[in-house]
């Protein structure tokens, strides 16, 4: 973990073993349900999962814990862009003018969130995926590697748009969308 602008004390998982094979310089410390966490701590979910992100941020939540928003040097971030509690904004990545992410937003290398966007909480963004201006992004949205949304659509909650696709009409919420233009079809409906 090198040029760390902070102390880091280390990870939290519900694996010991988690971080075996790594040199990260650190170690798990425990299991999140275990953890004496104090009022100095600040936590990062690590997890490219949108529903993982939100299950750890509100299991964390619950424990008050507070969230630290990471954004990368190298990234560009917009001055009245707003980040919420959380996110985390990776080298090159590019977050537009206007552009509102809520919670435990993760913003993978070269991704682009276009001017006055709004993305929902715990959404994830794969390395190159854009959203373009004006887009709506429900929660816990996942875009892959290389996914574009065109202006002005909105893509529903828990969407997923697959690698390479390109989504040129609004995507509903559980969809899969797939391919250029994509094609969408809802996988399955929430559980009540």
């Amino acid at each position: 973990m090198r040029d760390l602008r902070f102390p880091l004390e280390g990870f939290l998982d519900d694996r010991a073993d988690a971080l075996a094979g790594f040199d990260l310089g650190t170690a798990v410390l425990g299991r999140l349900a275990d953890f004496p966490l104090r009022d100095e701590h600040r936590l990062v979910i690590g997890v490219g999962d949108p529903a993982g992100r939100r299950r750890l941020g509100d299991a964390a939540a619950t424990r008050g814990a507070r969230f630290l928003t990471l954004v990368h040097p190298t990234a560009y971030v917009a001055p009245n862009a707003r980040l919420g509690a959380g996110c985390v904004v990776c080298p090159f990545a590019f977050i537009g003018v206007g552009a509102v992410l809520g919670d435990h937003v993760a913003v993978n290398t070269y991704a682009s969130v276009g001017h006055d966007a709004q993305v929902g909480d715990c959404s994830v963004f794969s390395p190159y995926a854009v959203v373009n201006g004006a887009v709506a992004l429900g929660e816990e949205v996942f875009l892959g590697t290389h996914a574009t949304v065109t202006p002005g659509l909105t893509v529903g909650r828990s969407a997923k748009i697959t690698a390479g696709a390109v989504a040129v009409r609004p995507v509903p919420a559980y969809a899969l969308a797939v391919g250029n233009p994509a094609r969408s079809r809802v996988l399955y409906a929430p559980k009540t």
